[in-house]
């Protein structure tokens, strides 16, 4: 079965659209092309706000609109759609500027051909795909999906800065799993990819929207929480309290996974770095996991 992509055609010259609709309803290949077609920037605008495209194939000169302000209106409302930028004009200034503000191609209508504008969409959303994933392991850990070390120290700021603005604390979490290196050492390291895994996925799902999850270094995880007044601690005891399990691997038993949780306050009206706060939340999480056995084997594990 033949993959199908769906593109936005926006153009207003009625021959050229032809020509492109020709070009794709007749190129060969594993993938067949949806098109549909707009004639102005508004219809464009309309379009990609209620529909998911592949990708965007867009005139710059659309009626009430011209050059790189037709694409900038696009992109800024379809960031997450690569846009490929038609023009009559063979301009190396225009191409160039395209590009470096977020185009993933420019391509002249003059000597356009059906196996270049096929190659062009492949492409386009070929690098789209890739800049997407890069930009995402930028600000999140590869292995639990959860936002990383990077992302927080960029974020945290704003974050205060918004505290101090409504008067309203930030509650802080460190999460730390329970004996998570007698887990590697006995059951293997894969096991404890999947404990990770699987806590991230656990912590996201206890939190809001608004929320962050960040892994913070090997087995801990931070926990931030805007707009938290005395909600940190309810959060944090759902959290111990719950029962987590992992599957072991091939022809063994699944095995239960405990945290220990500790939490902190920044308060706006209280001048405290957020150092120090983070340092509170990190010394009562391994209070509490100096108060649990560590003589037991892990309850359920399958190598006890």
């Amino acid at each position: 079965m033949r993959e199908e992509i769906r593109i936005l055609l926006a153009e207003d010259n009625q021959g050229d659209a032809c020509l492109i609709r020709e070009m794709l309803d007749e190129a060969k290949g594993s993938a067949r092309f949806q098109v549909d077609h707009c004639v102005t920037l508004e219809a464009c605008l309309a379009a990609v706000s209620s529909t998911t495209y592949a990708v965007v194939v867009l005139d710059l000169g659309l009626p009430g609109s011209q050059g790189l302000d037709t694409f900038r209106r696009v992109l800024e409302q379809a960031q997450e759609t690569p846009i490929i930028v038609l023009s009559s004009l063979d301009d190396e200034h225009v191409a160039m500027t395209a590009v470096q503000e977020g185009a993933e191609d420019f391509v002249p209508k003059n000597g356009l051909t059906q196996r270049g504008l096929v190659r062009s969409i492949r492409y386009a959303i070929e690098r789209h795909e890739l800049k997407r994933q890069a930009l995402f392991l930028s600000t999140h850990d590869s292995l639990t999906g959860a936002y990383n070390r990077h992302y927080f120290n960029e974020r945290i700021e704003t974050e205060l800065a918004r505290s101090s603005r409504y008067k309203h604390p930030i509650g802080f979490l460190m999460v730390d799993v329970d004996r998570f290196k007698e887990i590697n050492d006995r059951l293997g390291h894969q096991a404890g990819d999947r404990v990770l895994r699987s806590v991230g996925d656990f912590l996201r799902e206890q939190l809001r929207t608004i929320d962050l999850v960040i892994r913070y270094g090997g087995d801990e995880f931070l926990i931030v929480l805007p707009e938290t007044n005395g909600g940190a601690k309810t959060v944090a005891e759902r959290i111990q309290q719950a029962e987590l399990s992992v599957d072991g691997a091939a022809g063994e038993s699944a095995f239960p996974i405990t945290l220990s949780v500790g939490a902190s306050y920044w308060d706006p009206a209280v001048e405290k770095p957020i150092e120090a706060v983070l340092a509170e939340a990190d010394a009562a999480m391994y209070e509490q996991k100096t108060r649990k056995s560590q003589c037991e084997g892990l309850p359920g594990d399958p190598l006890r």
